[in-house]
């Protein structure tokens, strides 16, 4: 009798709550907080084997030996002939050697899978991208803040949740060919061939959304994709939708009744699990409240982190109610810090309350990991 009475009263509970939170809050969260309710179960299990998994290849990169990505040249097993001129030889030199790195410029007879396309979260890495904090310059981030985009669905304060989501999706997901000609283009004056256009790159931003590592023709960066018209509206539609499906559930709600402080050794262990997924090349997601303000809610990225001289440690926070700035530093602005009574400061907020990993983080890693493995296996001729 109980478990009946609590389902009508979760879901009450739920629309009773959409104007209150930060994350806001319309009818597009109320439908989803239904279809969540009766996914609940199936979630759960999910969400318990995906956990076991991410955790086994978190393993993996502990036990990995570290080597310097940017360092790793091979000699190609042929290399360039007819050295003629002493200006050919820069670009001779270039293409007598290849990058042993993952998804480097080798080949199989070059240099081994397990560093191309390695078993672990080093498969979140790009050759061309010196550092994880890169990813929160603005080439890298989508071109509206937390609310804007021009979504169709009406909004409050934002979907902070869904801008955090599919801002990670895109960066470790999408590969974008600015030299490749796509198969329509957006650029076309013909509304057929534009329309054509539309629909192809809207395919790709739903590859995205379901974990699907793609590439983006024609465009150099995320911020350059997502600033085409039509484009933005799209995916901050996708936005919208992915923080209704994440905030809407028992695990959302859960963190937005945590206002008081966690304990000390509590805080220091989740400082301590988010810089380990820092060191594994993931932009973890994070949601947290204000201190004693229930309901006051904000989801964001962690950047990166800085070791301070006390031996203590700042999260660098790329949020996403605030505009990002171009490299080529990488900055720490917003940062959280543990006080010295044990609670949480973040810059932007001051004291917070509940502070947790966000609960699609790790199902999500673990479904792009095993697709860009995938991938990469494909490309590299690594799958036998």
């Amino acid at each position: 009798m109980r478990k009946i009475l609590k389902t009508p009263f979760f879901v009450l509970v739920l629309l009773l709550l959409l104007p209150l939170s930060s994350c806001n809050q319309n009818l597009l969260g109320a439908g989803y907080a239904v279809k969540n309710l009766f996914a609940t179960p199936f979630k759960a299990i999910s969400n318990g084997i995906s956990n076991f998994q991410y955790n086994s290849i978190a393993e993996k990169d502990d036990n990995k030996k570290s080597y310097n990505t940017n360092e790793c040249w091979v000699k190609r097993k042929a290399p360039l002939d007819n050295l003629s001129d002493i200006e050919k030889i820069t670009d001779a030199v270039r293409g007598n050697v290849c990058s042993c790195v993952p998804w480097g410029s080798c080949t199989t007879a070059e240099c081994p899978c397990s560093r191309m396309c390695p078993d672990n979260f080093d498969i979140f890495k790009r050759p061309e991208r010196k550092s994880l904090g890169e990813l929160s310059f603005k080439e890298n981030s989508l071109p509206f803040r937390n609310g804007g985009g021009g979504s169709s669905v009406t909004t409050t304060q934002g979907f902070c949740w869904g801008h955090a989501s599919v801002t990670s999706k895109f960066n470790r997901l999408a590969f974008f060919k600015e030299n490749e000609t796509p198969k329509h283009s957006l650029k076309s004056k013909d509304e057929k061939e534009y329309g054509k256009a539309l629909d192809y790159y809207k395919e790709i931003v739903d590859k995205i959304i379901d974990n699907e590592p793609v590439n983006i023709p024609g465009y150099k960066n995320l911020n350059d994709f997502a600033s085409e018209p039509g484009i933005q509206e799209y995916i901050a539609d996708q936005v919208a939708h992915s923080w209704a499906d994440r905030a809407m559930t028992f695990n959302g709600i859960d963190v937005a009744l945590k206002s008081n402080p966690r304990s000390k050794k509590e805080n220091q262990k989740f400082f301590k699990d988010i810089v380990k997924k820092v060191d594994q090349n993931q932009q973890p997601q994070i949601v947290f409240t204000g201190k004693d303000s229930k309901f006051m809610t904000h989801a964001v990225l962690v950047s990166h982190y800085e070791k301070q001289s006390d031996g203590s440690t700042k999260l660098c926070i790329r949020d996403n109610n605030y505009s990002r700035t171009r490299g080529p530093k990488v900055k720490c602005r917003e940062n959280m810090t543990i006080n010295a009574d044990g609670s949480v400061r973040y810059s932007a907020w001051g004291d917070l309350g509940g502070l947790n990993v966000a609960h699609n983080e790790n199902p999500d890693s673990l479904t792009q990991f095993k697709n860009l493995k995938e991938r990469c296996n494909k490309e590299k001729g690594c799958s036998k």
